[in-house]
C-alpha cells in the first residue's frame, strides 16, 4: 500500500511533472497532465483536498495490514516480505485475453472493496470524534466492511441497516461476524427497514441517535478516502506494468452505485498519474457502470437509486465516463470470470467485462492496457 506521495519514487527519482503544461493557463484554468481542457479553482481544491484524505488512508490501512492479513490469506508467497508498500490486493492478467488485467477487490477479508472505506473512516471517527456507536447502511458489502472493522478496533457498538432485498448469502454472513463481535463484547445488531436500498439509507439517517456516528457507504469523506487507496496502489502497479510495455492508453472500468468508488480511485490515480513520468504520453481513461435496471437480480451490490451529488461533481471533474450495463452484461461478465480465473465474482463485478469485450474503442491490444475492477465476490461459487 502506498503511503506517501514519495512512494513513487521508485520510478520517479526527480518525482518531476510529467509534462510542461503550466499550471495556470490564460483563462485561469488549472492545467495538469490528464485533464486536457483544465479544471476551474472551484474543482481543483476539492479534488487536491480529497487525495490529501487518501494519503492519510493509505497511513491508516498501512496500520491495520498485519491484522487484516490479507496478503497472507490468499497469497502466502507475498506475505511477510518486509515490503510496507505491497498492495493490499493483486493486479491478475488474464489467462483468456491479453492486456486484460483484473484488481482483485474479491480477495479482501470481507471478499469486497468495501472494507478500506468501512475501516478508515471507522478509525478516523475513533480518533477525531471519541464517538463510539456506529450506524450504517448497506446492502451487504459495506456492512460486512464494518463489521470487520469493529472486529479490528473494538467500538462499543454498530448497528447495521439493510433493505429487504439484501441477498441471503449477504445477511448470513452478516449475522455471523455479528454473532462474533457480540461474543467479543461489541454489542451488534441488525435491521432490515425498507424495500430498497434508499429507502433503508432513508430511515438509518431519520433515526441516527445523538451518539451515533453515521458511516455512509458512498458520501462519508473518509469512506471515500478509503476506497481511493485502491487507486495508490493502481499506480504503482500500472507503472510497472507501462515500464515492461509501451502502452500508449490505460483504462479503468468499475461499477458505480453511489459513486464511492470511482471517486476516490480516480481521485487517487489521475492526481498522482499527471506527475508521474512512468505515466507520461499515457492516456488515462476511467469508465464508471451503472446498473440500467435497478431490480436487476446481479445487481445487487450497486443497486442506488442516485449517484451522491459530491461524488458526481468528482466525476465530472475527472472526465468519468459514465454508462449503463445490463442483467445479461452482467451474466456475461460473471462467466467470463468464471472460466478465466476459476472464481465467480458478483454481477456487478462481472459487468466491467462488458466494454472491453464488446466496444472496440475500450478493448485491450498491444496499445492499450484495461484494467476491470473485481469489487467483490460474496456470491455462491458456480456450481
Amino acid at each position: 500500500m502506498l503511503e506517501s506521495p514519495n512512494a513513487s519514487l521508485k520510478f520517479a527519482p526527480n518525482h518531476q511533472p510529467a509534462s510542461s503544461i503550466p499550471a495556470i493557463d490564460a483563462d485561469g484554468r488549472i492545467r495538469l497532465p490528464g485533464f486536457p481542457v483544465g479544471l476551474s479553482i472551484q474543482s481543483y481544491l476539492p479534488l487536491v483536498h480529497r487525495y490529501t484524505q487518501i494519503l492519510e488512508a493509505s497511513r491508516i490501512l498501512d496500520r491495520h495490514r498485519d491484522h487484516l492479513r490479507l496478503l497472507a490469506r490468499f497469497n502466502p508467497a507475498l506475505a511477510n516480505t518486509g515490503e510496507p508498500q505491497a498492495p493490499l490486493t493483486a493486479l491478475s492478467p488474464s489467462t483468456l485475453l491479453p492486456h486484460l488485467y483484473y484488481k482483485r477487490e474479491d480477495q479482501t477479508a470481507t471478499r469486497a472493496y468495501k472494507l478500506r472505506g468501512a475501516l478508515v473512516g471507522m478509525a478516523k471517527t475513533l480518533e477525531s470524534q471519541q464517538l463510539k456507536r456506529f450506524l450504517t447502511v448497506s446492502t451487504g458489502n459495506h456492512a460486512l466492511g464494518v463489521l470487520k472493522a469493529a472486529e479490528l478496533l473494538l467500538p462499543q457498538a454498530v448497528r447495521l441497516v439493510v433493505p429487504g432485498n439484501t441477498a441471503l448469502l449477504k445477511l448470513e454472513k452478516l449475522r455471523k461476524a455479528i454473532d462474533g463481535l457480540n461474543a467479543n463484547g461489541v454489542q451488534a445488531d441488525l435491521l432490515s427497514k425498507g424495500d430498497t436500498f434508499d429507502q433503508a439509507r432513508t430511515w438509518a439517517m431519520a433515526n441516527q441517535e445523538a451518539d451515533d456516528a453515521y458511516l455512509d457507504p458512498y458520501s462519508d469523506p473518509w469512506v471515500v478516502a478509503g476506497q481511493g487507496t485502491l487507486g495508490l496502489e493502481l499506480l504503482a502497479q500500472i507503472g510497472d506494468l507501462l515500464s515492461q510495455h509501451p502502452y500508449e492508453e490505460v483504462v479503468i472500468i468499475a461499477p458505480i452505485g453511489g459513486g464511492g468508488l470511482l471517486t476516490g480511485t480516480a481521485t487517487a490515480l489521475r492526481l498522482a498519474s499527471a506527475w508521474e513520468p512512468a505515466f507520461r504520453n499515457v492516456n488515462l481513461r476511467f469508465v464508471g457502470l451503472r446498473l440500467e435496471d435497478l431490480q436487476a437480480p446481479l445487481g445487487d451490490a450497486i443497486r442506488v437509486a442516485q449517484i451522491a451529488p459530491d461524488n458526481l461533481q468528482a466525476l465530472n471533474a475527472l472526465t468519468v465516463s459514465i454508462h449503463t450495463m445490463s442483467q445479461e452484461d452482467m451474466a456475461q461478465g460473471v462467466r467470463f470470470v468464471q472460466n478465466d480465473l476459476g472464481q465467480t465474482v458478483e454481477g456487478a463485478s462481472g459487468g466491467t467485462l462488458y466494454p472491453a469485450l464488446k466496444w472496440p474503442d475500450h478493448s485491450p491490444n498491444p496499445r492499450r492496457l484495461v484494467v476491470s475492477v473485481l469489487s467483490g465476490g460474496n456470491v455462491n461459487p458456480a456450481p
